[in-house]
């Protein structure tokens, strides 16, 4: 196998780990990954080789199907990370609220 070809098959395994650090909350290994993977998929496309046309489109196909579901995922992380910003918002009104309303009781 070319080395090319290696490192499409590394970057699918990273689309698979990133995928699963998404779903576990890991957001910043997901960062590291999907960095990773973009610059293993670069260096793969600078050492294309005419005889590894298919191998490489077949690869590449699952990374497109890997990415998609990636996205995905993503867009779920944001909706879940702003839902619980917003819960932190309402939490630190109620707090400064609750403050308010036990320092005038104590006047």
């Amino acid at each position: 196998m070319n080395q090319g070809l290696s490192l499409l098959d590394q970057a699918l395994d990273l689309a698979r780990q990133e995928m699963a650090a998404l779903e576990d909350g890991a957001y910043d290994r997901a960062v590291e990954l999907a960095e990773r993977r973009g610059e293993l998929t670069g260096m793969a496309w600078q050492l294309l080789e005419s005889d590894g046309v298919d191998q490489y489109r077949k690869r590449l196909i699952e990374l497109t199907r890997l990415q998609e579901h990636l996205s995905e995922l993503a867009a779920q992380a944001q909706e879940v990370v702003r839902a619980s910003l917003q819960r932190s918002r309402l939490e630190r009104q109620r707090m400064r609220g609750y403050h308010q309303a036990v320092g005038q009781a104590l006047q």
